[in-house]
């Protein structure tokens, strides 16, 4: 009988929790939580999370390939800490696209304008000279409150404002500045009632969306904004669970005050592109652990990316060539155009415009090319003494670079500079200019220890060719590759180079060099080459 009766009991249990279970299921989502798709599984899961968190908390997340979202008091408003920093880079990102901001521009810190805590810049002494870039990084990477003041006080909080209106984003408001450092013995009393910013989830998480489609400003200010935001420093929120994943990349602004946590960013996975937002506002005091809110993102931010994750497809990653960067300084004019040249006009000619590099010229012109689009910039980097016979050898190869870096000025620069040491024949542009830096009759510092084919030492029989870019992160410009297999073709022609003698940087030295990279078009350059090469048989004297 007793065994009977534990039975009866336990059962008695089961069929109260399966009761219990039933009328919480059948209960209405609350009005603050909206899913699309519907998923009132995940919807359930991830508000009984927040709740957990003993505070009022906002939620967004949105998948930008596949439209998936999820909302938790969307559209409420919340105080987003430092999160209201993006407004600020936002704003630096227009008044750059409109040239009213300089990167470059050097800021002087001052004792006076140093903010109240969380600022590396206080530890530096006057004086110090950050650029604007600089300070935008900081205020990003690990939320630098001098650098924001800086912003706030260039900026005003009105024209931030009036930025995010006409940008549709008036949801999201800048309140106030941070309370300056000095003097210490007021810092309490002046941190007392100030509410930095007036932020929903909705509008913010809007924010990233744009910026992911480049729909915000437009593409190369979306990209600035968006590469600043990858510099964030703090993982402990939203992206906790992913980080560790190859791959996996976050672009997000963090906020922190006593009573508020925020958490927002852009999280980049094999499934495409997840913006996540969390606010939380009215953390209550000691003994609650600020734990439970970052825990609470972290915990929802999982489940959701999980759930959604299982059911979508993988996505190509996206290919976008680096932003090129505006110049610290201006260079100072060194080419010469083709038509100069042939007038003998512009200093040390003879390094670059001999009579192998007139016959190249009007080879050139021949295939179609642009010769008075082009330049000649002499290089000091070269064998050029005069009539030596050593200068080089009979030409038997080609030797492909690209320049690892983003602009073509930036390889000009190395170029012209002595003590760089290096140098190459050509350089094609990324608008698909094409520069000459050493005669053809000189050899040029491109190959270093090399070898192709049982011959090594290249530097003494071949020509060097660079490509502005970086063939191995994002594809050549088609002007780049119209301009690359013309100047190949009028080369092979005027020297008769084989089709296994045009190799890269990475074949010659396998061991310590991958250019032009795995994104260069090898087969389509070399047929087209090979093609333009056949026409000018006729024009190229035996």
């Amino acid at each position: 009988m007793p065994i009977f009766a534990g039975v009866l009991r336990r059962l008695s249990v089961l069929l109260l929790l399966v009761a219990v279970s039933a009328c919480t299921s059948s209960r209405p989502l609350p009005s603050t939580v909206r899913v699309a798709p519907a998923d009132e599984a995940l919807a359930r899961r991830v508000a009984r999370t927040l709740d957990g968190a003993g505070c009022r908390f906002g939620f967004v997340a949105l998948h930008v390939e596949s439209g998936r979202r999820i909302e938790v008091r969307g559209d409420e408003s919340f105080e987003g800490a430092s999160a209201y920093k993006l407004a600020m880079l936002v704003e630096a990102a227009a008044r750059v696209r409109d040239g009213r901001l300089d990167l470059f521009e050097r800021w002087r810190l001052t004792d006076e304008a140093k903010a109240a805590p969380y600022a590396l810049l206080n530890e530096f002494e006057e004086g110090l000279e950050p650029s604007q870039r600089d300070l935008l990084r900081l205020m990003i990477s690990i939320s630098d409150n001098t650098a924001a003041n800086h912003f706030y006080d260039l900026f005003g909080k009105d024209a931030m404002n009036r930025r995010m209106e006409s940008l549709g984003l008036s949801g999201i408001r800048v309140l106030e500045r941070i309370p300056s450092r000095d003097p210490k013995e007021t810092e309490d009393e002046r941190w007392k009632g100030v509410v930095l910013s007036a932020m929903t989830p909705s509008a913010t998480a809007e924010l990233y969306r744009r910026v992911a489609t480049r729909t915000l400003l437009d593409a190369s200010s979306d990209r600035l904004i968006e590469n600043v935001l990858k510099t964030q420093r703090h993982f402990d929120r939203l992206p906790r669970f992913f980080l560790g994943e190859k791959g996996v990349t976050w672009a997000g602004k963090t906020g922190t005050r006593d009573t508020a946590r925020a958490d927002s960013g852009i999280l980049t996975t094999k499934k495409g592109r997840f913006v996540l937002v969390a606010f939380a506002n009215g953390l209550p005091g000691r003994p609650f652990s600020p734990a439970k809110a970052n825990d609470a993102m972290a915990e929802a931010a999982r489940d959701v990316v999980n759930a959604w994750s299982a059911v979508l497809p993988d996505v190509s990653p996206l290919s976008e060539p680096p932003i090129p960067p505006k110049l610290a300084f201006p260079l100072e004019r060194t080419e010469v155009t083709v038509a100069e040249a042939r007038n003998g006009e512009g200093e040390n000619l003879a390094r670059v415009y001999r009579e192998e590099d007139r016959r190249f010229w009007e080879l050139y012109r021949r295939a179609g090319g642009d010769a008075n689009g082009s330049c000649l910039v002499p290089v000091p980097n070269s064998w050029w003494e005069g009539d030596d016979p050593r200068k080089i050898g009979p030409i038997s190869a080609l030797v492909l670079h690209h320049t690892s870096e983003e602009t073509d000025e930036e390889c000009v620069s190395l170029f012209l500079d002595p003590k760089s040491r290096v140098s190459s024949h050509f350089l094609v542009g990324r608008s698909g200019r094409l520069y000459q830096f050493g005669s053809l009759e000189h050899r040029s510092w491109h190959a270093g220890v090399s070898r192709l084919h049982g011959r090594q030492a290249l530097n003494h029989t071949s020509i060097g060719v660079e490509i502005t870019g970086d063939g191995n992160r994002y594809p050549f410009t088609p002007e780049e590759i119209e301009t690359v297999s013309r100047l190949v073709g009028v080369l092979v022609a005027m020297y008769d180079i084989q089709a296994p003698w045009i190799a890269g940087h990475e074949h010659i030295a396998p061991d310590r060099k991958d250019d032009p990279g795995v994104l260069f078009p090898w087969n389509d350059v070399v047929r087209r080459s090979l093609e333009v090469a056949e026409r000018l048989k006729a024009s190229v004297a035996p």
